[in-house]
C-alpha cells in the first residue's frame, strides 16, 4: 500500500563555501489518493448553537447542513447530536446511523433559545463521542456557533486547555464560526489545541457547503497523528518554523493534524548554515511517524535525507528554487495579516498598512518573474486588506476573513 510521500527542497540549487548562510527548507507531505472502498468508521457529535441569534436562515441552513452530513453516513458510523444555549439539550445520543430519517427529524425539532453555552455544547458532545469510542475510528465534535461564549466555562485559555485534553483523549475538535459575532481568535486557538479544522462561514446560505467540505475530508483521511522530526546536520541549527508551532529537542519536531487523500501538506524551516568546506555536506534528516487509518491505525516511520553541494567554481550566487522562494512569502503573508490585525486592534492603522503594503511590494516582485495563481490570489487579497485598513472600514466582518485568510495559508490549505 503506497505511503506517504516526503519531498525535501531547499531554497537555494547549491551553497558556496566559507560563508555563514541563511537558506529555507520545503518539507513536502503528499498523501496517496484512496483507491479502497472502504474507510474508517465515523464517530461524530454535532454540537449546534441554538441561542437567539441564530434564529431564521442560520438555524435553517445549520439543520440542512447536519441532514446533509447525516445522509451521508453508514450504518456503521456513530452519531450524536447536541445543542445549546444557555442551556444544553441531547437532541439525539450517540448511536449507530441506522434510522437516518429519525435522526433527520430530531435534527429539525431544534428550535431558538436565549444565550450561548459554548462550554457546555462542547462537553456534552465529548461525553456522546467517547461512548463508542475506538482508537481504530474517526472520533470528533463539529461544533458550530455565531456567538461568544457568555455562559459556563468563557475564559478563553480555560476552553483551549478542554481542546487539548480533548484531543490527548482521543475526541478531535472542529469548528465553525458563522457571522460577524463570534470569537475568531478563540475558535482558531481551541482547534489548534483540538487537531481538526476552523471554518468562517460569512452568510449562511454558505453552512451546508462547508460542512459538506469537512465531511468530504472525514470520509477520506488516510493518516492521523502526525509527527514530523527534523535534525539538522553539522553546522546546521534550526531557527525557525513557519505555519506550525513546534518543540525543540536535538532539532524540532512538528505535529501535524490529519491528512486527506491526495492532500499535501507543506513545512518551511529557516536553517542557519556555519561556513562550510567544497564538497558534498549532509543538511537535515526527516522521520514520520503517523498512525495509517487505512490499516487499522498501524503505526508508519518513515525516513529522508537532504545533502547539498557547497562550491565556489559554480557561480558567484546561487541559483534560487523559486517554488521554495514562493511558498516562504506566501506562509510570510499569513504572518503579515496576523500582525496587521494586531496593529488595527490597537488603533494603529497606519502601521498595520506598511506592514500589508511591504509585503504586497515581496509579492508583485515575485510575481514579475513566476506566473503563480496563488501569488496572484495573495495580492488581490493584500490589496482588498489595505482597502479597509482604516478606522471606519476596519470592521468584525473583514478582520474575520482577514482572519481566516491567513489561518488557512498557514495551513497550506486552499481558498473555497
Amino acid at each position: 500500500m503506497e505511503q506517504i510521500q516526503i519531498d525535501l527542497a531547499l531554497d537555494k540549487t547549491y551553497l558556496l563555501p566559507g560563508n555563514k548562510q541563511v537558506a529555507y527548507l520545503m518539507v513536502k507531505l503528499t498523501a496517496p489518493k484512496q483507491v479502497e472502498k472502504e474507510r474508517p468508521v465515523q464517530n461524530l457529535s454535532f454540537v449546534i448553537d441554538r441561542s437567539g441569534s441564530m434564529a431564521g436562515e442560520k438555524l435553517d441552513y445549520t439543520k440542512k447542513a447536519v441532514a446533509f452530513a447525516v445522509g451521508h453516513l453508514s450504518p456503521q458510523d456513530y452519531c450524536s447530536v447536541v445543542a445549546f444555549d444557555d442551556m444544553v439539550t441531547m437532541v439525539a445520543s450517540s448511536h449507530q446511523v441506522a434510522n437516518k430519517d429519525a435522526l433527520k427529524m430530531a435534527v429539525e425539532s431544534i428550535y431558538p433559545g436565549g444565550s450561548t453555552n459554548l462550554s457546555g455544547g462542547m462537553l456534552l458532545g465529548v461525553r456522546e463521542v467517547k461512548l463508542a469510542h475506538k482508537e481504530n475510528q474517526i472520533n470528533r465534535v463539529l461544533l458550530l456557533t455565531d456567538g461568544m461564549a457568555n455562559v459556563g466555562v468563557t475564559d478563553h485559555s480555560a476552553l483551549v486547555e478542554k481542546s487539548r485534553e480533548m484531543a490527548a483523549g482521543g475526541v478531535n475538535l472542529s469548528t465553525f464560526g458563522l457571522g460577524e459575532d463570534f470569537e475568531e481568535d478563540l475558535l482558531q486557538a481551541m482547534v489548534e489545541a483540538g487537531g481538526g479544522n476552523f471554518y468562517y462561514i460569512e452568510k449562511p446560505d454558505q453552512i451546508p457547503g462547508i460542512f459538506e467540505q469537512e465531511l468530504t475530508g472525514l470520509l477520506s483521511i488516510v493518516a492521523q497523528n502526525l509527527s514530523v522530526k527534523v535534525k539538522p546536520g553539522q553546522g546546521v541549527s534550526i531557527t525557525g518554523v513557519l505555519g506550525y508551532p513546534f518543540s525543540s529537542e536535538e532539532g524540532v519536531t512538528v505535529n501535524l493534524p490529519d491528512i486527506y487523500s491526495g492532500e499535501s501538506k507543506l513545512l518551511l524551516l529557516e536553517l542557519l548554515i556555519s561556513p562550510l568546506t567544497e564538497g558534498n555536506h549532509k543538511l537535515i534528516s526527516v522521520e514520520l511517524d503517523y498512525a495509517d487509518v487505512r490499516k487499522s491505525l498501524a503505526l508508519v516511520n518513515l525516513k529522508a535525507e537532504l545533502s547539498i553541494n557547497a562550491s565556489a567554481e559554480i557561480g558567484d550566487e546561487p541559483a534560487e528554487n523559486i517554488e521554495v522562494i514562493k511558498q516562504v512569502e506566501l506562509f510570510r503573508c499569513a504572518q503579515a495579516k496576523e500582525e496587521a490585525i494586531r496593529l488595527a486592534d490597537q488603533g494603529d492603522f497606519q502601521a498595520s498598512r506598511l506592514v500589508l503594503e511591504n509585503q504586497l511590494y515581496k509579492l508583485q516582485s515575485l510575481g514579475a518573474c513566476l506566473d503563480s495563481s496563488d501569488l496572484n490570489m495573495e495580492v488581490n487579497e493584500l490589496q482588498e486588506n489595505l482597502c479597509f485598513m482604516s478606522e471606519g472600514s476596519y470592521d468584525k466582518a473583514s478582520r474575520k476573513k482577514m482572519s481566516f485568510n491567513a489561518y488557512q495559508r498557514k495551513k497550506g490549505r486552499g481558498r473555497k
